[in-house]
């Protein structure tokens, strides 16, 4: 069942990107972000609620301040870079680029916690850099407008990065679907005071623009299903059958890119997904 579940984790995380496509293009990333969080709260809310009642009876303080700053740099900063990015790479760029986020938690596992990388984190790391370069020379025939979108991406990356090494702190004092739960909560609250200050009379203008159907699918499916699917495989298996399975997102919204965009791929751009899918995996294995 392990297998299973980590099959339809990789499915749903896969399917986000290509869902956020059509809105990243024509509305505000912090609109299109904002609506996701909020419909995935909810329905998030609503599960913790049913199946662990009194989630939020132990929480503290400290807790919340520093999921509230994950809040801050992944569903905000990160993901506006992602949308940013989005409107106008195509997905079989975006996604791997944004899946290289262990390289950076293996550096900051390194500089912080004076953990040494295995020689599978090492070859891992290698294998993400190389990946990297190979999207990087796929995208060179570009105009010069449209490459420098590449950064955001691999900001989107670092800052995902960052993300990690900060949940495999507050991991230890609440439990993952509590830490979700909060983290889109948070990042909810943060992107509506910003979105009313920042756009007023302007917001209906920007729903406008924004495949609202689309958008709350990906918040059902990214950071609920895909997480919760997550979960479960990690309870019924081991980590070392879980997360190569999980780890193939990008395959799965390359394949839907392909489906339902009819976006082509190149040879280096094939290799470049490869290498980085690959070198995610060792980094977790690596870990283990």
């Amino acid at each position: 069942m392990a297998i299973v579940f980590a099959f339809f984790s990789a499915a749903f995380g896969g399917l986000q990107p290509v869902l956020l496509k059509k809105s990243a293009e024509m509305a505000k990333p912090t609109m299109v972000t904002f609506l996701k969080s909020t419909s995935s709260f909810f329905i998030l809310f609503v599960f913790i609620s049913l199946y662990q009642p009194g989630w939020y009876k132990n929480l503290s303080l400290n807790v919340c301040l520093l999921v509230a700053l994950t809040s801050f740099i992944g569903p905000i900063a990160a993901w506006y870079f992602y949308v940013r990015a989005m409107k106008s790479l195509d997905i079989t760029i975006v996604h791997p680029l944004v899946n290289s986020y262990p390289a950076i938690s293996i550096l900051l596992d390194l500089l912080f916690f004076h953990v040494i990388p295995s020689f599978l984190s090492i070859l891992g790391f290698l294998l993400i850099l190389l990946g990297l370069h190979n999207l990087r020379q796929s995208d060179k025939k570009r105009k010069t407008g449209e490459r420098f979108a590449i950064l955001y991406a691999m900001i989107t990356a670092f800052l995902w990065g960052i993300n990690s090494f900060l949940f495999k702190i507050v991991l230890f004092y609440v439990s993952p679907i509590t830490m979700t739960t909060l983290r889109v909560f948070f990042s909810m609250l943060f992107l509506l005071f910003f979105n009313l200050i920042a756009f007023k009379k302007d917001i209906l203008c920007q729903f406008e623009k924004i495949h609202i159907k689309e958008v709350i699918l990906a918040g059902i499916a990214g950071d609920f299903l895909s997480m919760f699917f997550f979960f479960l495989a990690i309870k019924h298996g081991a980590l070392y059958i879980v997360l190569p399975i999980s780890a193939t997102s990008p395959f799965m919204s390359a394949l839907y890119a392909r489906l339902f965009f009819k976006e082509k791929m190149d040879n280096l751009r094939t290799k470049g997904i490869i290498f980085i899918v690959t070198g995610g995996v060792l980094v977790g294995l690596g870990k283990i």
